[in-house]
């Protein structure tokens, strides 16, 4: 499963490894389509977790976090092109907004989808998910807040979306168990971590791995994360800890 933020011609700098150009998206997308790639929902990933249905070869789900409106223009016409969608996933309380909780690192503010146009992308058969309301630091938050964040951000998109929100995000990739339990809770059918790797039976549903495309990520390096759910550096100490506790496994199908 594949990780994205914006999409955008000027990236910025200090957020600049969480967002890709236009070009290197087109590329990316093109590259899965010759190689055979199709897109599944973030329910068929759920399902192989749980075990109801098996892995596929050259399948993968796209996520975006955060809900740029870049998204209209640079990615949109590429997904409908090549035939694939994903999940967005909408900061509640920012929608129309910005990325402010980004403030505090220096780039210029980025604008975020609309309510019209996240409803739009909805009937286009694009999945609609929460980021929460505020994108705070979920751990350690009070549990007023803590609900507000996780089930307050699901009835706010459900209701200006008018259609079920099933799939959550945890902001900056952070949980714990009261955060997964509370995601449990409130309805969700999963979330995605910032865990690496594929997701295959036995992966927890409120945990599914996911891999964070970058600036950084040329045609290899690309190829390398959708094979393998790391980025060579991830693979290459993981494969070391493994060496060394001597517990290599065998290589099991699973979905990007």
């Amino acid at each position: 499963m594949l990780m994205y933020h914006q999409v955008s011609e000027c990236p910025g700098e200090r957020l600049r490894a969480w967002g890709i150009t236009p070009e290197q998206f087109e590329s990316q997308m093109r590259y899965l389509a010759e190689e055979g790639y199709r897109t599944v929902s973030l329910r068929d990933v759920v399902d192989v977790a749980k075990g109801i249905r098996p892995a596929t070869d050259r399948t993968v789900a796209l996520t975006f976090d955060d809900g740029y409106s870049d998204f209209l223009r640079h990615v949109l016409p590429v997904l409908n092109r090549y035939g694939f969608a994903g999940t967005i996933f909408l900061v509640a309380d920012h929608v129309g907004g910005t990325n402010a909780w980004d403030a505090r690192h220096g780039d210029p503010p980025r604008a975020l989808l609309g309510w019209s146009e996240a409803a739009d992308l909805a009937a286009m058969g694009m999945e609609i998910g929460s980021h929460a309301r505020t994108h705070r630091f979920l751990p350690g938050l009070p549990g007023a807040e803590l609900e507000e964040e996780i089930r307050g951000s699901k009835a706010i998109l459900e209701d200006r979306l008018g259609r079920p929100v099933r799939f959550f995000s945890y902001p900056h990739g952070l949980h714990d168990g009261r955060c997964a339990a509370l995601v449990v809770s409130a309805g969700y059918e999963g979330a995605c971590a910032d865990i690496r790797g594929g997701n295959r039976a036995g992966t927890d549903p409120f945990r599914l791995r996911r891999t964070l495309v970058t600036c950084h990520d040329g045609r290899w390096s690309f190829a390398f994360k959708l094979r393998t759910g790391f980025g060579m550096r991830e693979w290459a100490q993981r494969k070391m800890g493994e060496l060394r506790r001597g517990t290599v496994p065998a290589p099991r199908e699973a979905v990007s």
